[in-house]
């Protein structure tokens, strides 16, 4: 089951990327773990034991109160090193407003320049975004 789940895990990053970015390079050895999680929730938070290496993360921002319960969850759910993958394409303009007044008080963003993305899954209307977790 592992070993199914890191090769899929592995090909994502492959088909998001035909060029690697510094310093995000997956190395997959060890355990992936897939919950479902309700965004804010403190005790499903506290029994995913993160941090986590890698968080993926896609088409999440769409209304406007999930905004601060899901960068609250990703920034309970990641450490210093993880690295997080958002494939984002503006839903709503006022989500999309205060998602990015709010996310980069908690992470560092880089923008994944389109000629980085597997032409077979690159859209001019969608962006990905690596999130690093600020001190």
């Amino acid at each position: 089951m592992y070993m199914n789940m890191m090769a899929k895990v592995s090909s994502v990053y492959d088909m998001i990327l035909t060029r690697p970015i510094a310093g995000t390079a997956p190395s997959f050895s060890g355990k992936v773990k897939i919950s479902q999680l309700y965004w804010g929730n403190p005790n499903q938070i506290s029994a995913l034991k993160s941090p986590f290496d890698y968080i993926i993360a896609t088409d999440v921002v769409y209304i406007e109160n999930i905004v601060e319960p899901l960068l609250s969850t990703l920034n309970a759910l990641s450490g210093p090193s993880t690295i997080i993958f958002l494939g984002y394409q503006i839903r709503s303009p006022e989500a999309h407003e205060l998602f990015w007044r709010l996310c980069p008080e908690l992470f560092y963003v880089k923008k994944v320049p389109h000629e980085n993305l597997h032409p077979d899954y690159a859209f001019d209307e969608a962006d990905v975004f690596i999130l690093t977790k600020k001190s």
